[in-house]
């Protein structure tokens, strides 16, 4: 625990009976030789009592107002005085009888207070911001008065004290006075500094204490005031200016003093009014006068009767749970309290209030007032959250493999596991694919919980064995096994590690493969079979070729070619009963030239034939069975256009190309013939509903082949709603012939349906 501030006065306002609650009193006194007994005068000319210390108050209400001094010689005997005149009791302060000097004019003269060495001997102070001082005395308790006149202008005398040894002092504003012949006679002792009104003096051996009030004589110009301090006899002084109208004073000892005034003021010095503390804690308005019967019996007058609780230490405030720090873990949180009774509760961060939850870590200081003492405290929590150790699962291998198991662990020192699949321990193993997650309690006891760790089962390993022949072959064949492409390793049976493998000799294989997360499968076995024979078949083509070509013909015509089987038995007939074409729609094997009988050793020819109907290229492979596996040739050929030319009846040259023949001849439309210098096409094109239009893009001069031998330059425009395009390309570089324009348009369609004829210049 921190104290917030030093330990203030602490003041507590006493119950006074009606009507006197409600007065403002401007002195209090309570005898030294018996401070059972006590008096306060205020200035509504009301005086109170006690005779138990102050714990109970009667009153009495005399016939003027404005009473500013009382002293009590004894319990029966007594005076009041201010500018209402001074009053004698006898019967402690039960009653008062007037003895005002029949030399004061009360009507225009300002008396103030009084001071009585005995029950008989006393003076009284009246007047000097409008005119002379005058310092009153009596020898037989007011009953007659002598006075003595100061001479100092616009300086109001207000207060004195008269010692045994008949030295004294008395204040008037910035003037302090001296007499050695208990009031007699008086003369200037010293200056305070500006002539502002000085309510009262205080003195203990070459020390003084006065408090002054507003800007001028009376105080009763500006608001502001001070109290003076001197440790010299008035030689010098030190002032502290308050900001408040300051009225009363008292001095405990040459360091110790105290000044009260409006606005709560009530200041405090330990160091001869070298600096001033502010202690007015209980204390809730203005106040006159201020008596110590003993440094730590004090009595404050002013908006009530106030005195000293000086013996009352301070309430703290302190923090449940007590403890200076708190370790939580993250996301938890606690209830904090300050203990009760105190106000004013704040929080360092801004909070108010007493109690608050607190989940973030840091240092957390409340602070606190007592009422009572207006003693600040303050006290510390410090939140302290465990470092996040969030469990991360590890597992034994990154991937695995169908039938395998992996061992998943949580990383990290913990106390305990709870796994979501029910085990506690550590790690665990598993070989189900799915989300696992741990729960963990750390050494702090704080518990964790992973994000999930997915294991994942790859599925099996299963290669398939391909091959690019058939598994029965004969002798000097040979077939290519093939596994699946994609693996890191292969093992086949014969122990070769390449993906394929040719193999020429009877037996089972099969191959073991490993994938990129080391998952391992082996192929069903295959078996290949070596047939103890040979061929008998030996195709003979052009030399140089190993495709069959027709040669290119007219669309709807035919055109053939003959190939030379050999025989390569020396004992055995070859009878070729069905080679055949796969396709066999454009080219075809005639059967009337089936079975070919070869005998030993001999060759026959065997004719294919084409037929094409469309132009372009046809393609076909041509199988003729053997006996122990098929040979296969490649087949194709080209069909081309038929250019038809005449005459008119408009007596103009047109022409026609077929380019598809079958049922019915499919003829472009006539175009002019001649072509022999530049060929010219526009396109038009509209919108769809989407609003676009699939215009040219590229053009391209064609032979009947399909080959490129022109490029043609496409220019495109707007035209209205339509979208135009013209292509035009030079052709005079070109030889007479057939051909045409194929057009691609925005949309990857190709037209080709666009046929001229490039004439003999």
């Amino acid at each position: 625990m921190i104290a917030g501030a030093p330990v203030y006065a602490q003041w507590q306002k006493v119950a006074l009976p009606a009507p006197y609650d409600t007065e403002y009193y401007l002195d209090i006194q309570f005898l030294e030789s018996n401070p059972n007994y006590g008096w306060a005068c205020s200035q509504e000319r009301a005086v109170i009592r006690t005779t138990d210390g102050g714990l109970t108050w009667a009153g009495t209400m005399l016939p003027e107002r404005f009473f500013e001094s009382v002293m009590f010689l004894n319990p029966s005997v007594g005076y009041v005085s201010g500018p209402g005149g001074i009053y004698r009791s006898t019967d402690g302060g039960r009653s008062f009888r007037d003895v005002t000097p029949f030399q004061m004019d009360r009507t225009i003269e300002q008396g103030w207070g009084c001071f009585f060495l005995n029950e008989l001997e006393g003076l009284y102070f009246v007047d000097g911001c409008g005119g002379l001082q005058k310092f009153f005395r009596t020898t037989d308790g007011g009953s007659s008065w002598t006075v003595f006149l100061g001479q100092v202008s616009s300086s109001g005398l207000s207060d004195g004290i008269i010692y045994r040894n008949g030295s004294g002092f008395a204040s008037s504003s910035g003037i302090i006075w001296r007499t050695n012949d208990f009031g007699r006679t008086w003369n200037v002792f010293t200056g305070t500094g500006p002539k502002y009104w000085t309510e009262e003096i205080t003195n203990i051996n070459s020390t003084f204490l006065l408090p002054t009030a507003g800007n001028d004589c009376s105080g009763m110009l500006g608001e502001g005031g001070s109290l003076r301090w001197t440790s010299t006899n008035g030689s010098s002084w030190s002032e502290f200016q308050t900001g408040n109208m300051m009225f009363g004073s008292f001095l405990i000892d040459e360091q110790h003093g105290w000044g009260v005034g409006t606005g709560r003021a009530v200041y405090y010095t330990d160091n001869a009014g070298a600096s001033w503390q502010l202690r007015n804690c209980g204390i809730e308005g203005s106040s006159d006068d201020i008596y110590f019967i003993n440094p730590n019996n004090g009595w404050i007058a002013g908006e009530g009767i106030y005195r000293s609780i000086f013996d009352r230490p301070p309430t703290l405030v302190t923090l449940d749970p007590p403890q200076d720090t708190i370790k939580m873990c993250e996301g938890e949180s606690v209830l904090v309290r300050g203990s009760k009774g105190l106000v004013n509760y704040s929080w360092t961060d801004g909070v108010q209030g007493d109690q608050r939850i607190l989940s973030n870590a840091g240092k957390y200081v409340i602070t606190a007032l007592d009422p009572i003492t207006c003693f600040v405290s303050l006290d510390t929590v410090n939140i302290y959250i465990y470092p996040a150790t969030t469990p991360k699962i590890l597992a034994s291998k990154p991937k695995v493999c169908f039938g395998d198991s992996v061992v998943l662990r949580a990383q990290g020192p913990y106390a305990s596991w709870a796994w979501s699949q029910g085990s506690t321990s550590e790690s665990i193993t598993v070989s189900q694919a799915g989300d696992y997650v741990v729960t963990t309690v750390d050494t702090n006891g704080c518990t964790r919980v992973s994000a999930p760790y997915v294991v994942s089962i790859r599925p099996p390993v299963k290669p398939a064995v391909t091959t690019n022949h058939p598994l029965t072959f004969c002798i000097d064949d040979s077939a290519t096994l093939s596994a699946p492409g994609g693996f890191v390793e292969y093992l086949w049976s014969t122990g070769e590690t390449t993906k394929d493998i040719v193999v020429k000799t009877q037996g089972q294989y099969a191959v073991r493969v490993v994938d990129d997360a080391g998952c391992i499968g082996t192929s069903d076995s295959v078996f290949v079979t070596v047939l103890n024979i040979r061929n008998q078949i030996e195709v003979q083509i052009l030399p140089g070729s190993s495709d069959i070509v027709i040669p290119d013909h007219v669309v709807g015509d035919q055109k053939c070619v003959s190939i030379t089987i050999r025989n390569l038995s020396d004992s055995t007939m070859l009878v070729l009963r069905e080679p055949h074409l796969l396709r066999n729609v454009f080219c075809s094997v005639p059967l009337a030239q089936l079975p070919l009988v070869i005998g030993p050793l001999s060759t026959l020819s065997l004719s294919i034939c084409c037929s094409v109907l469309d132009t372009g290229f046809v393609y076909d492979t041509l199988e003729i069975p053997d006996t122990c596996s098929s040979s296969f040739l490649p087949v194709r050929s080209h069909g081309f256009g038929n250019f038809f030319d005449g005459i008119s009846r408009c007596n103009v040259p047109v022409g026609a190309f077929i380019y598809r023949a079958g049922s019915s001849y499919r003829l472009s439309n006539p175009f002019p013939v001649p072509a022999t210098g530049n060929i010219r096409l526009q396109v038009r094109a509209t919108s769809d509903a989407a609003g676009t239009s699939a215009l040219p893009v590229s053009a391209n001069i064609v032979n009947t082949l399909g080959q490129i031998v022109a490029v043609a330059n496409v220019v495109s425009f707007r035209e209205g709603s339509e979208d135009v395009t013209n292509i035009e390309s030079d052709i005079q570089h070109l030889i007479p012939g057939a051909y045409a324009i194929a057009v691609t348009l925005s949309n990857d369609t190709v037209l080709r349906h666009l046929p001229f004829v490039k004439a003999a210049p």
